[in-house]
Order: C-alpha cells, then sequence, then structure tokens
C-alpha cells in the first residue's frame, strides 16, 4: 500500500525541467536567481507577472520621425545617419507625457534591460488596454534572442484616426513572454555578426545597411 500511494504522489515542480513557455513560478524563481536578468527590477515586480508574462515600462528615450531630411527611403542605399536625419530625439522626465497621433511613428526603449541566457528566448506582446486604443508597440520584431543582452526596443504607432493618445514615461507599455529551449544555442545573439541593436539604451533607429562592426 506503501509503494501504491508513493507512486501517485504528485511530483515536486522543478523548474529545470520546464521546456516552453515559462509559467508565471517559473519566471520568479528565474529573476530572483538571475537566470533572466532585468534591470532595474521595480519593487513591486513580482505583482507585475501574469500567468506567462511580466510587464515592462516605457523609458525615457524616443526617436519620432519628422517631415525633415529625405522623402524617400532607401532600404538598399539609405545610411543610418540619413535615416537619423528624418527623426527627432526626445528625452522625457519621470513621468512625463508623450503625445501619440496617428501620423506619428516612434521608436523607443523600455526602462528595463533585459538580460537573456543562451537557453532562453523573449517574446514582447502588446498590452490589451492599449491595443484597444489603436496602440500598436511592435510593428514586426517581436523576437528576442538567447544571449540578448540590452534595452528592448519598440516600434510604436496608433492607428486610431483623428485622435491622439496620452502616453507617460514609466508607465506599462509591453510584456514580455519567455521560452525556454530544449538546448542551448550554438552562438549567441551577442557574438552574432547580426547583433546590430543590442548593448544599447538608445532607440537605435534602422540598420539596413550590414552587420555589426567588430
Amino acid at each position: 500500500h506503501l509503494k501504491f500511494k508513493l507512486s501517485h504522489m504528485p511530483k515536486k515542480r522543478v523548474s529545470s525541467d520546464i521546456v516552453g513557455t515559462l509559467p508565471d513560478w517559473v519566471i520568479k524563481e528565474y529573476i530572483k536567481k538571475g537566470i533572466i536578468k532585468i534591470d532595474p527590477l521595480p519593487k513591486d515586480w513580482v505583482e507585475n507577472i501574469d500567468e506567462v508574462t511580466i510587464d515592462f515600462h516605457l523609458g525615457a528615450k524616443l526617436r519620432v520621425f519628422t517631415g525633415d531630411g529625405w522623402d524617400i527611403i532607401d532600404t538598399k542605399h539609405t545610411t543610418k545617419e540619413e535615416m537619423e536625419s528624418m527623426m527627432k530625439f526626445i528625452e522625457l522626465k519621470p513621468g512625463q507625457p508623450f503625445v501619440l497621433s496617428d501620423k506619428d511613428f516612434v521608436i523607443a526603449t523600455t526602462k528595463e534591460k533585459l538580460t537573456l541566457p543562451n537557453d532562453i528566448v523573449g517574446h514582447l506582446h502588446g498590452k490589451s488596454s492599449l491595443a484597444r486604443l489603436g496602440v500598436v508597440v511592435h510593428s514586426t520584431a517581436a523576437r528576442f534572442d538567447p544571449g540578448w543582452d540590452g534595452h528592448p526596443v519598440l516600434e510604436f504607432g496608433t492607428f486610431l484616426k483623428g485622435k491622439r493618445v496620452v502616453i507617460y514615461e514609466g508607465a506599462p507599455i509591453c510584456a514580455f513572454s519567455f521560452e525556454k529551449l530544449a538546448a542551448p544555442v550554438e552562438r549567441s545573439y551577442k557574438k552574432s555578426p547580426n547583433n546590430r541593436y543590442g548593448g544599447s539604451n538608445m532607440p537605435k533607429v534602422s540598420n539596413l545597411m550590414g552587420k555589426r562592426k567588430k
């Protein structure tokens, strides 16, 4: 009878056994152990975790496209410097509002820096409450590869025609989920020649011209 009871006892949850999307309790454990690093980590960070995501907040630095510079962007020949001349750099004070219109396209960073190990992928998600106001916080680049080390970049705007949406520095702007791989990658994003945007706290413009310079 004892053998039968032991065989039917629930197994203790072990985070290292998890493969796939991380549940809330594993996200908490990995952050506490420094496996997933988020800096700065808000005092109420545990409250920012729901079933499979943790909230990230809007950072202070934004780049907004203006009517300045060339009116054509050539995806093969326009340089990074020419791209920057088409944009206005804005640095918000703590809690300062930013008015987003349907004519704006903004590149910004989160307040938090994210560092991932070589066997975890980060996925950036929009907030439902902002999506219902037409605010899309990532155009296409929602995956952060193993070895990512930097402030996640947001490419956002609003599709709410004729309306302006006020957002605030430090307010929840997106959420991250995390996916554990069955094995570490052979080459992390940090070491990849395709690493054009990692390791920065600035909202970098598109770097279409090539790979990272060593």
